[in-house]
């Protein structure tokens, strides 16, 4: 059979790069001198006499100041991870103990036991330490009370609140994680109750008195204390020293706010807030240059992870299709995926459509052109992006190589037996891919298998779940095949590529 294949983030898991919240955190904790030194010499390299820069770009280019983005825009990330990722904050932060246990269980790994060290310093065992009773949310903010149930977060708590336990620095540096998680969960809490007091104002009103439909939004989070200070320690934050008992409490600590922060956090606000100034440098430069240096930046940041991963001499998921193409079990109509990384076509050893662009592939904003560098290099030597997040960005889906792309990776996979998804999660930002996926299994009546991780739910429950996302009508085109980390059918033991051929 000739199967299409979509492969998301989850399918590079395995291969040691790091994915959504952890990704975004790594970006902006990447040194920018050298994305910024790979700007400058674009603009100096503009020429002059063109039309390019006498009009697109401002008078006195070449000596005005660049600048890339600063402290300044965190604020506006952590407002709208709290304002469109409230419930998942609250849900995750009132399960601490299974992210701290799973940190725990990381650290056991690297042969640090951090629960017996905790036991030792508070003389308690894990499971007998739980703060419920002694701190409680007023009624309002209920729904966050589990958090002070936990074993884990009560465990640090009486870590610092005993001052003979841990030195100034340490507790001083406990007491910002500590707070720093409390602001974060008060912060969607209160995101919660603000929307619940605004949409519901009035018990009674006439609705033909026009008035009230103007009032607007009374009541208003200040998004500068919830989870801001968070962010900031993350940016700055120097893994401690795992000498002693006290360290490896510490580093527990510190573990766990990144992996909080990396489940919740939403970068895609910045470019959404941004991306437009790719469009006007002549009366934005300064904000022109500010999202270019940022483009470059992640595409500097990715290129060196993949570099410190070796991902080709390691085996995942591209690795197991690989070897059923080669004994000819399995047969390739198409393969997109939503990553950046080149190095999928360097193991499939094929064509592969980059439906949010890549690493190699570059964007030209003054002739809403895309391509490779050497295509888009011409003698006026325009300055161009790593073209790496189309969902945040109209222009480039207009471009004509994008919409080639696109109807040529559908028409293959509606040419193909079936479609194959692998580590995508049918998410709002990738609407333009839920679309074609949505015209194969609604109007071409395809079959749809979707790779994911173990859920520990029915298939039935998973498959109603892709349904509405994908707002599809028939749901017995998809198909749920659920495996462990390494790629086996939870059912069976199988590899996922055996249980297609």
């Amino acid at each position: 059979m000739k199967y299409g294949f979509l492969f998301g983030a989850g399918a590079e898991i395995g291969y040691g790069l790091p994915s959504g919240g952890k990704f975004a955190l790594d970006i902006f904790r990447h040194d920018v001198s050298e994305s910024k030194k790979a700007f400058r010499e674009m603009r100096d390299g503009v020429d002059n006499t063109t039309n390019y820069a006498s009009f697109w770009l401002p008078k006195g280019f070449k000596e005005k100041n660049i600048s890339s983005f600063g402290k300044t825009v965190f604020q506006n990330i952590i407002r709208d991870t709290v304002e469109h990722n409230r419930k998942r904050i609250i849900e995750k932060i009132n399960r601490f103990d299974d992210i701290a246990k799973e940190e725990a269980a990381a650290m056991k790994e690297e042969g640090i036991d951090v629960d017996a060290a905790i036991e030792t310093l508070l003389g308690r065992e894990l499971d007998n330490i739980h703060m419920g009773q002694t701190i409680a949310f007023i009624e309002e903010f209920k729904e966050g009370n589990e958090l002070f149930n936990s074993s884990y977060f009560s465990a640090l708590l009486l870590l610092y609140k005993d001052k003979s336990i841990l030195d100034d620095d340490r507790r001083r540096e406990l007491g910002k994680i500590l707070l720093s998680i409390i602001q974060l969960h008060v912060g969607a809490l209160s995101e919660t109750l603000s929307r619940k007091i605004n949409d519901g104002l009035f018990d009674k009103k006439d609705d033909e008195i026009d008035l009230f439909d103007d009032i607007g939004e009374i009541i208003q989070l200040n998004y500068s204390s919830s989870g801001l200070a968070g962010m900031e320690y993350l940016l700055d934050q120097k893994s401690a020293v795992v000498s002693d008992n006290k360290g490896k409490c510490l580093r527990l600590a510190q573990r766990i706010i990144e992996s909080l922060y990396a489940v919740v956090l939403d970068y895609k606000s910045l470019i959404d807030a941004n991306w437009h100034y790719l469009y006007s440098p002549a009366t934005d430069w300064a904000k022109f240059c500010k999202i270019c240096i940022f483009l470059l930046n992640v595409r500097d940041y990715i290129s060196k992870a993949v570099l410190r991963a070796n991902p080709v001499a390691k085996s995942g998921y591209y690795h197991t299709l690989k070897d059923a193409v080669s004994h000819g079990q399995i047969e390739i109509g198409a393969v997109a995926t939503t990553n950046y990384n080149q190095f999928i076509q360097d193991i499939l050893d094929t064509d592969v459509a980059f439906l949010n662009g890549s690493t190699e592939t570059w964007y030209d904003p003054y002739l809403n052109r895309i391509g490779d560098r050497s295509q888009l290099t011409t003698s006026e030597r325009h300055i161009l992006v790593p073209l790496m997040f189309t969902q945040s960005g109209t222009k480039p889906m207009t471009s004509i190589e994008m919409s080639i792309k696109y109807v040529d990776t559908y028409s293959k996979w509606r040419d193909s037996d079936k479609v194959v998804v692998v580590g995508f999660g049918f998410g709002s930002d990738d609407e333009h891919i839920n679309g074609i996926l949505r015209t194969l299994i609604d109007v071409d009546n395809k079959k749809i298998i979707v790779v994911t991780l173990d859920t520990q739910q029915p298939d039935e429950t998973i498959v109603r779940d892709i349904a509405r996302k994908l707002k599809v009508s028939k749901a017995p085109n998809i198909s749920v095949l659920q495996v462990d980390k390494d790629g086996n059918s939870v059912q069976d033991q199988q590899n996922w590529v055996a249980h297609l051929a």
